[in-house]
């Protein structure tokens, strides 16, 4: 159901799509792009299930299934203290540092990674090499591939020990993903780098294989770092598939290869309220994501939400904060955790349906925070996992004393929900926030539970389960509640440029 500024229903909004273009890529140059897309006359939508199916299987596949190829592995050292506690200028406001940056000096250039990799030929004329990187106290790894040359016919296997899954990607799948990079502007090294999926653990294996015919010297590729998972091991839980088979979790399990701990989830603040305890917001928790990105090698944390679009054409929309991705550089590194919650209240199990996407993101529309509303719109390059949720949004003006609430990952933890009220706008810098009757922002105050850093970017719902805005951060704090936190408006941000993608008239090409 649609909300529409003029009164029309869904058959005219039809009619309206319909003068406005013929073909559904009517007016769009070759990039996607239109001077002044038509825009259907709608600021409200309803939230829904999405119509669309789980990714293909094929991404991921058994390890095992990949020639057994011989690896050199690299042993990089524990970070130190003062490495693991330095927190990087450009984080930005709120995101929660939970990776850093390290230096691999054996594969730091073309020639050193070539030297490191041992080529075998398998019967069908195909190469193959390997090589693994184990980062001590490690818990997770983010290989930092400098792109130098890449046959677009390579493929590229990364896996953890056990290898009981790898996520396979084709050179043709990065250099489009660099492409992007260089279209927006990026040509610098940071632009050139592809960043592998966080499987968890301090170790991974890169698997390469270039096909029959194709020299080995066509590809040429640098490894000068990774990034090095930092979270806190002090709590744990496992899945609801360990439980199953009555696995217990302690403080720094391993298993016998001591290699592979159990999955550390952050713990939010004593005041945090579990978002599988409330009917508020069931559907909407649907659509919440754990953000997991990259900037210059350092890891971050922060809370998307799947936005719906008037044509609910199931492209996966993702609203986050603009501090937290503000370009493509950043978007293409996106990993998202999905129903990253509690099964039930309270429980200490991961729910079930737990899944991820690696694939990264298309950056669509970025407000800054001191001009703007510290706003980004981003598309999924995966398909949204089966189950979720595409949220409603309001884009209309708000006024201040009404019941809102947002669902959100504190300190990368699971889901949690606060509710309260927005008591006036205010507006932001990059340091600090303040009340003002015209600002771009909203003014919160929270009455249950609270927000910490990784809760940024959630969406704030009215309590019609409408996005009217997103989390620029605050001052809110389990001692300090009566304190506000500062969320960028809806309204603006879709006059600004949102709407060009939530309310088009024609499926957006990008």
């Amino acid at each position: 159901m649609l909300d529409v500024r003029t009164g029309l229903s869904a058959f005219a909004a039809a009619a309206l799509l319909a003068a406005c273009g013929g073909e559904a890529d009517e007016g769009y140059d070759n990039n996607g792009n239109h001077p002044n897309p038509p825009v259907l006359q709608i600021t409200k939508v309803e939230g829904r299930y999405h119509h669309g199916k789980e990714a293909p299987a094929a991404i991921t596949k058994a390890a095992l299934h990949l020639p057994q190829t011989p690896a050199r592995t690299i042993h990089l050292p524990a970070l130190d203290a003062v490495s693991k506690a330095a927190l990087d200028d450009d984080s930005g406001p709120g995101a929660m540092l939970m990776a850093k940056a390290q230096a691999v000096a054996p594969t730091d250039s073309p020639a050193k990674l070539a030297q490191a990799l041992e080529w075998v030929r398998s019967a069908d004329g195909a190469s193959h090499a390997a090589l693994t990187i184990h980062a001590a106290d490690a818990f997770g790894i983010r290989l930092g591939l400098l792109v130098h040359a890449l046959p677009d016919q390579t493929l590229l296997h990364v896996y953890s020990p056990q290898g009981q899954q790898v996520h396979s990607f084709s050179g043709a799948d990065i250099n489009a993903l660099l492409r992007r990079n260089a279209a927006a502007g990026d040509h610098s090294e940071e632009g050139r780098t592809w960043w592998s999926p966080d499987l968890g653990g301090d170790t991974v294996t890169l698997h390469l294989t270039l096909p029959a015919g194709l020299s080995t010297q066509a590809l040429q590729l640098a490894l000068p770092r990774i990034s090095h998972g930092l979270v806190d091991p002090s709590a744990f839980a496992l899945g609801a598939s360990a439980r199953q088979h009555g696995e217990h979790a302690q403080d720094g399990e391993q298993d016998p290869h001591g290699v592979q701990k159990y999955a550390p989830i952050p713990q939010a603040s004593w005041c945090a309220l579990d978002a599988s305890c409330y009917k508020t917001g069931q559907a909407q928790r649907d659509a919440v994501a754990r953000m997991h990105y990259i900037k210059n090698g350092n890891g971050y944390w922060c809370t998307g939400t799947l936005l719906n679009d008037a044509l609910e054409t199931d492209i996966p929309y993702l609203l986050t904060a603009s501090h937290c991705v503000s370009s493509q550089t950043v978007a293409n590194t996106l990993q998202t955790d999905w129903f990253f919650r509690s099964e039930s209240c309270n429980a200490s199990y991961v729910d079930a349906r737990r899944t991820t996407r690696v694939r990264g993101a298309t950056l669509l529309f970025s407000s800054n925070v001191s001009q703007g509303q510290d706003m980004a719109l981003l598309a999924l390059n995966d398909s949204a996992p089966e189950g979720t949720y595409l949220a409603g949004w309001d884009a209309r003006l708000h006024n201040i004393w009404q019941d809102v609430y947002s669902i959100h990952h504190p300190a990368g933890g699971l889901a949690k929900i606060t509710s309260g009220q927005t008591k006036r706008y205010g507006n932001c810098s990059r340091t600090t926030c303040q009340g003002d009757a015209h600002g771009r922002y909203y003014e919160v105050v929270w009455h249950e539970g609270t927000t910490q850093d990784g809760s940024s970017g959630a969406a704030l719902f009215s309590y019609s389960n409408h996005v009217i805005g997103v989390l620029h951060g605050g001052f809110a704090s389990c001692t300090a509640q009566s304190r506000p936190d500062y969320h960028g408006r809806l309204d603006l941000a879709f006059e600004a440029g949102m709407k060009n993608y939530l309310a088009a008239a024609q499926r957006p090409r990008f």
